[in-house]
C-alpha cells in the first residue's frame, strides 16, 4: 500500500527542510573532501597568475576541513570571460573563487557583457598596485610628448583589460597616437611581444615586472612615461594621469571611474548566489589569509606587491567609482569603447 502524506502534513515537512537548509553550514564537514578551484582570469606567465598561484597555495589551510586547493587559467576577452563564467556558469556552492582583471569592473557599464561586478561576493584583495605605460628600452621612447608626436605600438590581451582601456582613455583624453594590438593570452605573452619587439610598449603594473621580469627595472629595461592608479614613489617623477586632466573636469571623473579597477586592485570574489554562510567562510578565511605572516613571506618572496583590501574595502572602492558614473562620464566613456571598435 502507497502511503501519501496529507498536505498539512507535507506542508509542515517541507517547512522543516527548509529550516534545515538555513542552518548554518559548519565549516569543517562542508569543505572536507572538497576541491575549491581559483580561477586566473589570463593565461599563465604573467602577475595574474601569480596572484592567483599564491591565494591557491595559501587559503586552503584557513578552511576548516582543510580542502584540497586547483588552480585554473580562462584567458579571453582581458578578463571579461573569466568573469562572465563567473556570473552565469561557475558553481555557486563554494567550489570556485576567481580574480578580477583590472579594467573588467567597469566593463558593464559601455558594452553589453553577461556579468555585473557589483553583484559579486568579494572575498578580498591581495594587493592594489601602481601601474604605467612602459616601453622597451631599444625604443627610443622616454617621454609622453614622444606618443603625442608619433604613432607607437602597444600589446594587449584583450579589449576589457587594464593594458586596453588606459591606452585607449590617455589616447582620448590626452592626444597620444597609441595603436593597440590585440590578442595575447596572459602577461608572460606581453612581455615577449615587448621583449620581441613585435610592439614597442605595454601597460603594466610596476610590480608586473618584478615579480617575473625581475631584472628589467634595475637595468632600464623598460621605461614608463605615464603613471596610473595608486601614488607610488617609486615612480616618482613620472607624469600621473589624473594630474594632467582638470579639477573637476568631465575627464577628470571618466578617469576616477576607470582608476577604480586599480584601487580595487588584486580582488578575489566568489559567484553571485553563492549562499551567504559559505561567502562568510570563505572571507574570513581569505581575510586569516591576508593576516598570516606565511602568506606575506611567499608573496615578498616572489617579487611581487603586498598592499591588501578587506572585503568591505573592496566593496567601498567599487560603489565610490560607480557612484562617479554622470551622463557625462558615461557618454565620454562610451565614446571611447565606440572609436575604438570602429
Amino acid at each position: 500500500m502507497t502511503y501519501r502524506a496529507s498536505k498539512p502534513v507535507a506542508l509542515a515537512a517541507a517547512i522543516a527542510a527548509l529550516g534545515v537548509l538555513s542552518q548554518p553550514i559548519s565549516a569543517a564537514p562542508y569543505f572536507e573532501g572538497r576541491t575549491i578551484t581559483v580561477q586566473v582570469p589570463s593565461g599563465s606567465g604573467g602577475t595574474y597568475h601569480v596572484y592567483c598561484q599564491i591565494v591557491q597555495r595559501n587559503i586552503g589551510r584557513h578552511i576548516p576541513g582543510n580542502p584540497t586547493t586547483v588552480i585554473q587559467n580562462r584567458p579571453g576577452g582581458g578578463g571579461a570571460k573569466s568573469a562572465a563564467y563567473m556570473s552565469k556558469v561557475a558553481p555557486k556552492n563554494g567550489s570556485i573563487i576567481a580574480m578580477i582583471a583590472p579594467g573588467t569592473i567597469t566593463t558593464p557599464l559601455v558594452r553589453n557583457v553577461k556579468f555585473d561586478a557589483r553583484e559579486f561576493n568579494w572575498l578580498g584583495a591581495v594587493a592594489a598596485r601602481s601601474s604605467a605605460i612602459w616601453f622597451w628600452h631599444t625604443s627610443g621612447i622616454k617621454t609622453l610628448q614622444q606618443i603625442k608626436d608619433k604613432e607607437v605600438t602597444i600589446a594587449s590581451t584583450g579589449f576589457s583589460s587594464g593594458g586596453s582601456v588606459m591606452p585607449r582613455m590617455i589616447n582620448s583624453l590626452l592626444g597620444t597616437k597609441m595603436k593597440i594590438i590585440y590578442g595575447y593570452k596572459g602577461g608572460g605573452a606581453l612581455n615577449l611581444a615587448v621583449e620581441r619587439q613585435e610592439t614597442q610598449g605595454r601597460w603594466n603594473f610596476r610590480s608586473g615586472f618584478t615579480g617575473v621580469r625581475p631584472s628589467w627595472l634595475p637595468q632600464k629595461k623598460i621605461v614608463p612615461v605615464i603613471a596610473m592608479g595608486p601614488r607610488d614613489p617609486l615612480m616618482k617623477g613620472i607624469p600621473h594621469l589624473r594630474d594632467m586632466l582638470k579639477n573637476g573636469s568631465v575627464a577628470q571623473k571618466m578617469y576616477d571611474v576607470m582608476g577604480m579597477n586599480f584601487e580595487v586592485g588584486q580582488a578575489f570574489y566568489a559567484p553571485p548566489g553563492t549562499p551567504k554562510n559559505i561567502v562568510g567562510i570563505l572571507r574570513k578565511a581569505f581575510a586569516d589569509m591576508i593576516a598570516d605572516p606565511r602568506t606575506k613571506e611567499d608573496i615578498l618572496k616572489r617579487g611581487i606587491e603586498f598592499s591588501p583590501k578587506s572585503a568591505k574595502q573592496v566593496e567601498a572602492e567599487i560603489a565610490k567609482g560607480f557612484d562617479a558614473v554622470s551622463p557625462a562620464v558615461l557618454k565620454g566613456l562610451k565614446a571611447i569603447y565606440a572609436k575604438a571598435k570602429s
